[in-house]
């Protein structure tokens, strides 16, 4: 049986919630250069100043019906990112770094930055984290959102790792 498409309209964090992402083999590496990002930090910063919306552009992704995590006493779901593995690997990665500088502010602050880190990270081991990418880069993105690990950069070896 072929699943029909079912368009919906979500702010990032009701994209997040609930989830765990995987990026296929078969999409390509992380590509994005600083133009690209550059281009949506823009966007994001631009739609902060008017204190609306944005359309983002469309992220599809697929359920995978077999492949379920518990956390606790919730199931989640992995989905294979088909469109929109490159925004949503920035994406992520920013929310990390949001949570970086929260985690040095106030209480508040410090709150925020803890929230971040439970929708990036999972599990009673920290073993779940939010978006899996695929191919070389996917160590240096699993260590960078679970513990924050920056790689030096004589350790960086391919394009898409120097990207990320």
């Amino acid at each position: 049986m072929i699943n029909s498409i079912q368009p919906k309209y979500h702010r990032l964090i009701e994209l997040l919630e609930g989830r765990l992402f995987r990026i296929p083999h078969y999409q390509r590496s992380y590509s994005w250069e600083t133009r690209q990002r550059t281009d949506l930090f823009e966007d994001i910063k631009k739609t902060f100043e008017k204190d609306t919306y944005h359309f983002m552009a469309t992220i599809v992704s697929l359920k995978r019906q077999d492949e379920v995590r518990k956390v606790g006493s919730k199931e989640l779901f992995i989905y294979d990112i088909v469109d929109g593995q490159q925004r949503i690997t920035t994406l992520v990665a920013l929310l990390k770094s949001i949570s970086l500088e929260l985690k040095s502010g106030g209480t508040d602050e410090q709150e925020e930055s803890n929230e971040i880190e439970k929708l990036l990270v999972k599990g009673e081991n920290q073993d779940l984290i939010l978006l899996q990418t695929n191919h070389n880069e996917a160590a240096l993105f699993r260590d960078y959102l679970r513990d924050a690990v920056i790689p030096d950069r004589n350790n960086i070896k391919t394009l898409a790792e120097k990207n990320l």
